[in-house]
């Protein structure tokens, strides 16, 4: 999950492990739209909360190094980070990175709050690819397709609150096919782009316990859109590098199902109900609507669930004054006051004797906070370097580096918060394989968003957050070459 670091992602991941309660409303052209109240959606809705560094790239030699890498990118997770950087490799190569995330979220001030204990792990495979090197002329390269898990929900959750207990299994998560390339176009510059298609979603297996009741949700979020990288490397001096990166909106359509099964504990006896709802065939409520536009909409009828994951740019500078070390500075800033789901529902529970309530369907929410009014901008600020210690037959890369981290949401002072990380690295190169492993640890604090502003002590509601990543990457580079 973000792990958001979302949520570091984070995860804001984030993102991230991701209720029930809001306005009803309508999408349909032939009904009013939905009421513009941002609703109350409860904390299991909120897919993101543990992603903080949300869709920045991949890589254990890129994150032992801070995450400084876009004018460093000479990797084939260039891909992710600044394509021009595939421009750097020249044999044939074939790379694989595996990630383990967790956090933990707990309160630490005095302040009123219902929030006691957040915590979520879980592993995925976080990128492949294969490179291939090519010449066009005077200018050489190379082409790769990828693979890349941009927000994994692989992992468990377990949410403790004073009246409710959640615990969500997760599987899957965003996963991006790349075809890209990046071109040495003369000596001093490097250009690169890559052709994104976003495929899967993810599955999530959701139990609370509250004091109403049980209640047990699937949830399945399938996911398809497309967008774009572009980025290029100039070298004005043979050890000083500038990058520039620009990652383009992807507009995706998702198909959303959801099944709720509530158990409540009746006088006699416990009675079990349940309601189900599916994008593509979805009856909506509309109270304040004609009879005719009434019965229209509780007709089954597609509702297109669609969601905008916002663009990205970033800029780094890179400069290694021995062939041994090497120092990155980046700025990265993600739009994700822009990021937006439309046609997003929930499921109210049944009562028992009644029939199953319509989905509340929202016209568009922030995305991925999805009850705040506004959404911030992230920011990562990150600087890190590598010193290669040369033996007869191996080299070690040592690595470290630091970042801060603008979150996407707003805490009780109604301002993002920032969190800061450090990185730890390692490699061992041996001929033509080469294994990296990196260390990411994130932390920080904030005013807790949803304490009671009537409550004399909500100003000390602060939550302590700490994120822990760890990457592990393997590459096999074929034949001889530079």
């Amino acid at each position: 999950m973000p792990i958001p670091p979302v949520a570091s992602r984070l995860g804001r991941l984030g993102l991230l492990a991701a209720a029930l309660s809001g306005a009803a409303g309508v999408a349909h052209a032939q009904v009013p739209s939905p009421s513009p109240t941002i609703p109350n959606i409860a904390e299991d809705e909120k897919d993101f909360l543990g992603l903080t560094s949300l869709a920045l790239g991949s890589g254990a030699r890129a994150f032992g190094m801070g995450g400084a890498f876009l004018a460093r990118a000479d990797d084939a997770t260039a891909a992710s980070w600044n394509p021009a950087g595939l421009s750097y490799l020249r044999r044939p190569e074939f790379t694989v990175v595996g990630a383990r995330n967790s956090f933990t979220r707990l309160p630490t001030g005095v302040g009123f709050t219902r929030f006691l204990e957040d915590r979520f792990a879980g592993s995925a495979l976080d990128f492949a690819a294969a490179t291939y090197p090519m010449e066009i002329g005077p200018a050489s390269g190379s082409v790769q397709l990828s693979f890349q898990r941009v927000f994994s929900f692989q992992g468990d959750r377990t949410v403790e609150r004073t009246d409710q207990t959640l615990a969500s299994t997760g599987s899957g998560g965003f996963d991006v096919l790349a075809l890209g390339t990046g071109i040495r176009v003369v000596r001093s510059l490097r250009i690169g782009a890559t052709v994104n298609r976003w495929v899967n979603g993810y599955r999530q297996d959701r139990h609370r316990v509250a004091n109403r009741g049980t209640t047990d949700q699937n949830f399945d979020f399938a996911l398809s859109g497309w967008n774009f990288n572009g980025g290029l490397i100039w070298s004005p001096l043979e050890n000083l590098n500038f990058g520039v990166v620009g990652k383009t909106t992807m507009k995706g359509a998702v198909i959303l199902d959801r099944v709720r099964a509530d158990i409540i504990p009746q006088p006699s006896e416990t009675v079990i109900t349940r309601n189900t709802a599916n994008s593509t065939v979805l009856r909506v409520d509309c109270p304040d609507c004609t009879d005719a536009d009434r019965a229209a909409a509780a007709t089954p009828h597609r509702v297109p669930v669609s969601i905008s994951i916002p663009g990205a740019v970033g800029v780094g500078i890179s400069w290694r004054p021995w062939s041994v070390l090497t120092a990155s500075l980046d700025f990265t800033r993600t739009f994700w006051s822009k990021g937006r789901i439309r046609n997003f529902f929930t499921l109210a529970r049944t009562e028992p004797d009644q029939v199953s309530p319509f989905p509340q369907v929202f016209d568009s929410l922030p995305y991925p906070t999805l009850d705040d009014q506004r959404q911030s901008d992230t920011e990562q600020l990150r600087v890190g370097a590598e010193y290669v210690v040369l033996g007869r037959r191996l080299k070690v890369p040592l690595r470290a580096g630091f970042f801060t981290d603008k979150q996407y949401f707003f805490d009780f002072r109604n301002q993002p918060p920032r969190f800061r990380g450090f990185t730890a690295g390692l490699g061992v190169a041996a001929g033509p394989l080469l294994i990296d492993v990196a260390y990411v640890r994130e932390t920080g604090k904030y005013l807790d968003p949803e304490a009671d502003p009537e409550e004399p002590e909500a100003r000390g509601a602060e939550r302590s957050t700490r994120f822990n990543r760890i990457f592990v990457s393997v590459i096999y580079r074929h034949g001889s070459g530079p």
